[in-house]
């Protein structure tokens, strides 16, 4: 409870940007000038995170420069607190905590004063983006996101390379997100400029659809973020990007080593990884204005080979009128669409756009009445207004603002019971998310010290699902010799990240490159929010190998 000499402490700290003083409200406040600056004033206090500011009624303001304790009566304060709700409704704001203090001169009102949630994005669809180093995934998503084609110097990719090295390297090291939106008549919502938070609100305020794109790095040094990306972000969609020049002569170079015209390592590893998440995959072949109708006509050819052999058939999309039938089987997982893409292209990027305004969520994701579920995939401790803040991609079910939620497992495999108090997606405040969103979320009343990626966020009558040894069905897609018992790959699945030890494999003494086995492995350090049908990785170095748990040891 507030006493008076902690409101003379907030006095001494002066009017602000997020705390206001008045004396009194009164029916005068209503008339339309004087409404209208309260009302903007409201607004500027609640405009950045944490969304949420102070109003003290019952304060003497002395000249701008100084603030006594006034006091009123108890009428006057019921008749400032029902126009301060008024404000509050005007500028889209709730007064989520109020009290009254007795003070010696009378009474004061402490209110605090938080951004209305919007309401939940009516249809989102994420997409995982992958293609090897230079293969143009930046430049093609900041294209569609803007509107604007590449002038053919890395201007559309410009707004997504944040850290140093890639902007010095022109190349993605990390997992960036971007989004675009369609309207209700299926109109695109382009930014003004992407890198502006109020222009992003804009878009999503003007959206009905939104689509996600999680553009990972493809060069070899982050495989390991790649692989997070793929298997973390649990996108709807998996879209392999590959360049037509480059493609061509790195499959004439496997042609010359191996005898049999192939695509290249990391190339044909995207595509294992993402036919394996069961997700509807597209292929997009980049740089076409770059490409010889000869390179073209071979990697055409081999892609489309290297797609029937992961079990699904090739569809080569050349103009919009085959788009619709091809997006009303997308979601059976069969076919892939191929598109023949350019950055700096309209009409390709025009067909691109028409693929993904028609897109659905993806009715294969789980249902919004599972229990509510996400893996953590980024910690933000000391934030200020905020006790933890994690973000990531929700699993299952709906999340709402103000639920009790359970995380874990820390390392004594124990999940904290805390509660989510507010929401955010791309920068904007929420009441609701639901499966196939991103998320950002400000965790109260846990322990800040034990959250950390690879957790698992669920509905508090969820019983914690967890393990420290498991079975698992896997394939080895890489490596260069042979694998045996007590080899210590780390593994990945979700957003987790732990190494493992290899206990047994059973039917087998050891394992190369193509074999499929029944494994048993230990996580090193801890247990791990891992279950039954999870999809993994396991990498070391060169040796890839991919698989599913089938059974929880201990």
């Amino acid at each position: 409870m507030t006493t008076p000499n902690e409101i003379l402490k907030i006095l001494t700290k002066g009017e602000n940007r997020n705390t206001e003083f008045k004396r009194r409200l009164t029916r005068a406040d209503l008339k339309t000038e004087r409404k209208q600056k309260l009302v903007t004033r409201i607004r500027y206090m609640t405009c950045e995170n944490p969304f949420e500011g102070h109003f003290l009624i019952g304060i003497e303001d002395i000249g701008g420069k100084e603030w006594e304790v006034h006091g009123i009566s108890e009428n006057a304060m019921k008749t400032s607190e029902r126009i301060l709700v008024e404000l509050c409704e005007e500028a889209a704001v709730e007064i989520v905590e109020e009290e009254q203090i007795e003070t010696p001169q009378g009474m004061v009102g402490l209110f605090l004063l938080k951004r209305i949630a919007a309401p939940e994005i009516k249809e989102t669809c994420s997409i995982n983006v992958a293609g090897r180093v230079n293969s143009g995934k930046s430049s093609l998503i900041g294209a569609l996101v803007t509107g604007r084609p590449d002038n053919g110097s890395g201007s559309a990719r410009s707004f997504l390379l944040t850290h140093p090295q890639e902007i010095t390297r022109g190349q993605t090291a990390d997992i960036h997100l971007a989004f675009m939106g369609f309207d209700q008549d299926g109109a695109t919502v382009y930014p003004e400029n992407p890198l502006s938070k109020e222009d992003s609100a804009r878009v999503l305020d003007k959206s009905a659809k939104i689509i996600t794109f999680f553009d990972a790095p493809g060069h070899r040094e982050y495989s390991k973020t790649m692989i997070r990306s793929i298997l973390g972000a649990d996108a709807q969609y998996g879209l392999v990007l590959i360049p037509g020049p480059e493609e061509a002569y790195l499959i004439r170079q496997e042609e010359s080593n191996y005898g049999v015209p192939r695509l290249d390592e990391i190339t044909r590893e995207h595509l294992i990884l993402m036919a394996s998440q069961e997700s509807p995959l597209i292929i997009m072949i980049s740089k076409t204005d770059k490409t010889s109708k000869q390179d073209l006509e071979l990697v055409m050819n081999v892609v489309r080979k290297s797609v029937k052999e992961v079990g699904r058939i090739p569809v080569t999309i050349r103009t919009s009128d085959e788009i619709p039938p091809v997006v009303r089987e997308l979601c059976n997982e069969v076919i892939v669409p191929i598109f023949l893409t350019s950055a700096l292209n309209t009409d390709s990027l025009a067909l691109v756009t028409k693929l993904l305004r028609l897109l659905p969520a993806n009715s294969n994701h789980a249902a919004l009445s599972d229990p509510a579920c996400a893996f953590v995939d980024k910690v933000y401790r000391g934030i200020k207004g905020t006790n933890v803040v994690v973000t990531g991609t929700v699993k299952a079910g709906v999340f709402k603002k103000g639920q009790t939620l359970k995380i874990g497992p820390d390392t004594g495999n124990q999940f904290q019971e805390g509660r989510l108090f507010s929401i955010e997606m791309f920068k904007k405040r929420i009441s609701t998310v639901k499966a196939g969103d991103l998320f950002g979320f400000d965790i109260k009343d846990v322990d800040k010290h034990l959250v950390r990626r690879g957790q698992m966020i669920t509905d508090p009558d969820v019983i914690p699902d967890s393990c420290r040894s498991f079975e698992a069905n896997i394939v080895v897609t890489r490596h260069p010799t042979k694998i045996s018992v007590g080899y210590a790959p780390v593994l990945q699945a979700h957003t987790i990240q732990q190494t493992v030890v290899l206990k047994k494999i059973y039917d087998a003494e050891y394992l190369s490159v193509g074999d499929f086995a029944r494994v048993r492995l230990e996580f090193m350090t801890s247990s791990e929010a891992l279950r039954v049908g999870d999809k993994i990785v396991l990498r070391e170095a060169n040796t890839r190998a991919i698989g599913t748990v089938i059974k929880k040891v201990r």
